[in-house]
């Protein structure tokens, strides 16, 4: 067995994305690390902007008849128009930062200014307990520091440490969130409020973009000493701790703290072996070796591979991150991983931090099945059941459908509107249809509850769960569609961010029928027919998903052999689009898993989009890494697996679009899984993609469907023992 899988660095972290992130799903922190100054950036996944409020648009359906008309009319630049000025809402609300936590070291930070250093400096993560260190030593003290966010305990713990009693601390947050400071015995209590809204950066920035009113969330936490010596007093807002060898603090939010009832009589030392045996429990189920781990700090490793380098420990060490990433950030009874999983410092974060739906909410959760962590699932389930609730208004609204409904984005709030309008105007931006003309989020969304299905058996599941949505999916996609010269195409549609150019030269978005809203409708309605087969429902709906299925309108090739996106074959305006959206009948969907003739078209669109640039951005190039591990390319997949590392990482490994967005870790990971083992179209694979890269190495608790697990182990590139054994 490899020896221990952890990241760290030999000096503080120098900006954000360098920082070491901790979180229990819930709560999170990003660890800087300075020897004179520890900051740590705080996050509560509930913390957002706005209130829940109606987004719908009862005019989008009086124009939907107009807009379909001149799509079929071949007016689409000018259906587009139409789409923008009355069909849409309003933008979505932000996630929030907390704040940071600053603890100054005042024994220290004066020596800072006079040319003071820190000697034998190290800052980690350990993978294998989720506990971050920072030890240095300073004019002959050594100084330690030991952090991690226990989801038992529901709070962050921080625990201080000196070898000698000279600790002189003064402890404080600020924030954003008009946060009040609150003097107590054991610490500082605070109170804050949520801005009722707050526009996305791309909109407006500065104090036009907030309104702070009177209907934003209001929250309130603890920064509290657990244990420790020295004298400890509160004043100013500023919790003081004089002439101490140990401090333990905790900090809560929004929720209480669990952290008694976890010590009982142990203390922290009982809620750290309370948080290392939870955490494994999940974190555990699955190794993976692909070479020794080299001892360098992370930021080298990643450095060197740059410059040319080998370091397959490396690739590991990121697949075990990713898992790690994903068990920090979704746990049962918190939001679902969002753009940047729970750890965001901006005001305005990029894209406002939220859950963008045609492709990167989805792509945060391909490793959940495969990589042994469908502990984390729960959020994801929880809150598309609660987007299918909102959605069933806008379906019905918008656009007099039956069923539910939910576009390319969602917030806190369940938002399920096609968002882009600026907050109190009237029409949507420039270019706004592109993304927000796109009904097929909740679709997509659903897909992950067959498979958990699949993977795990339980029926209960299927029945309480997977039905109801998927009948909600199959009842407005059957209100939806439309006939259209003997078929049934979606309208309007759109490839998701994409755009082409019209005959006339002019760059447009939608269309009838794009190949994605096709596999979609395809899949959607496959799946509930098996469902119900399954259940032995006799569904009055069975009737209308087989007739429209039927007629369904096939996805097109095109001149050379490629998978048309739109419905005509058009000139693209960026051939390089990050988005490969008409690829989801290969990946991640199955629906061409068995036909060769797709599964070639698909490679022809697939090299045609990475020979203008494609895959540029860091979860594109995830998604791309994936779709050539179930080609079976091995050495292609190896080839953007490399690319991902060393052009798309940060130096704490998170993943840069750029910016940072956590979709990239995660869909990478899940590609790393496809190259080892797959369980698709029926078939169970092994080492179906493997590149001379990773010529040796063993995989131990991937999964496959059915309740099963998977050990395998190879050298020289074949295969040498594997075992297909029962889940445990």
């Amino acid at each position: 067995m490899d020896k221990k899988l952890e990241l760290y660095y030999e000096k503080p972290a120098g900006r954000w994305e360098e920082t070491i992130c901790l979180g229990n799903g819930r709560l999170g922190a990003m660890v800087w690390g300075g020897p004179g100054e520890e900051k740590l950036g705080l996050n509560e996944d509930s913390l957002w902007s706005g209130y829940e409020r109606d987004r719908t648009n009862p005019e989008a359906f009086e124009r939907l008849q107009e807009a379909r008309r001149l799509i079929f009319q071949g007016k689409t630049a000018e259906a587009e128009e139409l789409i923008r000025g009355r069909m849409l809402g309003e933008y979505g609300e932000s996630y929030l930062p907390l704040g940071n936590l600053n603890i100054v070291y005042c024994n220290l930070e004066s020596r800072e200014k006079d040319g003071f250093a820190a000697e034998n400096y190290r800052r980690s993560l350990d993978l294998g307990e989720a506990v971050a260190y920072v030890d240095f030593d300073a004019e002959g003290v050594h100084y330690s520091r030991e952090m991690f966010a226990s989801y038992p305990g529901q709070a962050i713990l921080v625990a201080l440490g000196a070898s000698e009693p000279v600790m002189d601390l003064e402890i404080s947050l600020d924030s954003l969130l008009k946060c009040r400071m609150e003097e107590a015995a054991d610490g500082l209590h605070f109170k804050g409020k949520c801005p009722e809204h707050l526009d996305p950066g791309y909109i407006r920035e500065g104090e036009e973009a907030v309104i702070w009113g009177y209907r934003g969330k209001r929250f309130s936490g603890k920064i509290r000493v657990l244990e420790g010596d020295g004298e400890v007093s509160v004043s100013d807002g500023m919790l003081r701790i004089r002439g101490c060898s140990r401090t333990v603090l905790s900090v809560e939010a929004v929720r209480p703290a669990a952290l008694e009832g976890v010590a009982g009589e142990g203390g922290y030392d009982a809620i750290r072996e309370a948080h290392v045996r939870d955490y494994r429990a999940i974190y555990d189920k699955v190794e993976l070796y692909l070479g020794e781990q080299i001892e360098q700090p992370t930021d080298v490793r990643l450095e060197n591979l740059r410059a040319g380098g080998e370091d397959n420990g490396l690739f590991a060490l990121y697949f075990q991150y990713g898992r790690y990433l994903m068990i920090a950030s979704s746990r049962e009874g918190s939001f679902p991983a969002n753009l940047q999983g729970i750890w965001s410092w901006q005001w305005q974060a990029p894209w406002s931090s939220n859950w963008t739906t045609n492709i990167n909410l989805e792509m945060n959760y391909w490793p959940a099945l495969s990589c042994g962590l469908e502990e984390c699932m729960e959020p994801y389930f929880s809150f598309v059941e609660r987007l299918a609730e909102h959605g069933e208004r806008t379906a019905a609204v918008n656009y007099r459908c039956r069923g539910s409904v939910q576009h390319h984005n969602a917030d806190a709030w369940c938002a399920t509107t096609p968002m882009g309008i600026g907050y109190g105007g009237e029409e949507g931006v420039d270019g706004s249809v592109t993304w927000s003309m796109w009904p097929m989020g909740l679709n997509w969304l659903s897909q992950e509850f067959y498979h958990y299905y699949e993977y795990t058996g339980d029926l209960e599941f299927l029945r309480q769960k997977a039905y109801p949505l998927f009948r909600a999916d199959a009842l407005f996609l059957v209100d939806w569609l439309v006939e259209h010269e003997g078929r049934y195409v979606t309208c309007p549609s759109t490839s998701p961010e994409n755009r082409y150019y019209t005959p006339e030269g002019k760059s447009c978005c939608v269309t009838y029928g794009s190949a994605m809203d096709l596999e979609l409708t395809e899949d959607v309605f496959r799946h509930f027919l098996e469902i119900c087969e399954i259940l032995d429902i006799e569904d009055p709906l069975i009737p209308e998903v087989e007739e429209r299925l039927s007629k369904l309108e096939p996805v097109k090739k095109g001149s050379f052999g490629q998978i048309l996106e739109w419905a005509g074959e058009y000139r693209e305006v960026e051939p390089g689009h990050r988005h490969v959206s008409h690829l989801y009948g290969l990946y991640p969907s199955e629906l061409w898993a068995d036909r060769e003739d797709m599964r070639q078209a698909a490679r022809i669109s697939l090299e045609n989009r990475l020979k203008n640039g494609g895959g540029h951005t860091g979860w594109s190039c995830a998604w791309i890494i994936n779709l050539f591990g179930v080609l079976k390319d091995g050495e292609k997949a190896w080839e953007y697996l490399h690319t991902l590392l060393t052009r798309s990482t940060y130096p704490n490994l998170w993943d840069a679009h750029e910016p940072f967005q956590i979709d990239g870790n995660f869909g990478g990971i899940a590609g790393m899984a496809n190259m080892l083992v797959q369980d698709r179209g029926g078939e169970v694979m092994l080492l179906p993609a493997l590149p001379g890269q990773f010529a040796s190495g063993y995989a131990k608790g991937l999964r496959i469907k059915g309740g099963k697990v998977v050990d395998i182990a190879w050298e020289d590139g074949k295969l040498v023992s594997s075992e297909i054994r029962e889940k445990n």
